[in-house]
């Protein structure tokens, strides 16, 4: 039996016509609610798959990253309470983190040193407090080991530019003073004169006239006068030397050759720095 229907081809009874054809050619009533073509197609089962391992990819993620936070964390933990270095973050003040100051690090009496050294010579703010008293404890090793103060004023002068013999004197006097007071002694003047014999000797500090002959070196106590002074005068001919020594350091000296010409020495204290400049007059 044929399923063509009257006035239909035999091409188009074979047509397959989809979900609406029907004998009557009208599409089928649907649902209300329902859209036209039936349920949403579902997607196809490969992309399922991909979709739950991607899901279970992101969870083993967030899982190793967990881990390795916490590890860190304890890390930190045991670090800080077995004595660890402490956080540099942590706020200043903080006992455990806090660098030691400058001064603690300076040895005994560099404080001191440095201070006095800076009212005194007026370094400026570049000259750190930890440099000062480093060269104070070398000249207090350097006077230890037998090293005079004549012998150290080159050390001072090469450390510190510009320093004149009597600051360099006066800088390593302090140095004895505030830093190793043991090697302290008694500063002292001494007065040389050499040349021709015969020449007139007069020395000693301000307000003295005092009178020797030539050769002569005289040592007394390092005082505070005005100044110091020695003026050697020829009697007719030869050579006449002198000179001013703080410490077996010569601060002046002077020479006259021929005649009744005078060698002349003078020292006078620097009101500022109490360090003795040479005040030579001839």
């Amino acid at each position: 039996m044929s399923d063509q229907f009257p006035g239909q081809s035999p091409n188009e009874a074979g047509r397959d016509e989809g979900p609406y054809s029907n004998v009557s050619g009208q599409p089928p009533s649907v649902p209300p609610g329902q859209p036209i073509g039936g349920p949403p197609a579902q997607p196809p089962r490969r992309h399922r798959l991909r979709n739950a391992l991607l899901a279970a990819g992101a969870v083993v993620v967030v899982v190793i990253i967990a881990l390795v936070v916490g590890a860190s964390i304890g890390k930190n933990s045991s670090s800080n309470s077995s004595g660890g270095s402490a956080d540099p973050s942590a706020p200043a003040g903080n006992a455990s983190s806090a660098a030691p100051s400058a001064a603690a690090a300076l040895p005994s009496g560099g404080q001191q040193y440095a201070s006095d050294m800076q009212s005194t010579f007026n370094f400026n703010s570049g000259v750190a407090a930890s440099d000062i008293a480093s060269f104070g404890q070398q000249v207090c090793q350097d006077r230890q080991s037998g090293t005079s103060v004549a012998g150290e004023v080159p050390t001072a002068q090469q450390r510190w530019s510009n320093t004149s013999t009597g600051d360099a004197i006066q800088m390593i006097t302090l140095a004895e003073k505030d830093m190793c007071p043991s090697e302290l002694t008694a500063q002292t003047v001494t007065y040389v004169v050499t040349g021709t014999p015969g020449a007139s000797v007069t020395y000693g500090p301000s307000g003295s006239d005092l009178s020797g002959s030539v050769p002569m070196s005289v040592s007394a106590a390092l005082e505070t006068p005005s100044y110091y002074a020695i003026n050697a005068q020829l009697q007719g001919a030869g050579e006449v030397k002198c000179r001013l020594e703080v410490d077996g350091v010569t601060l002046s000296s002077g020479t006259a050759s021929g005649g009744y010409n005078i060698a002349g020495c003078q020292i006078g204290q620097n009101p500022t720095t109490g360090s003795w400049v040479n005040e030579n007059s001839g």
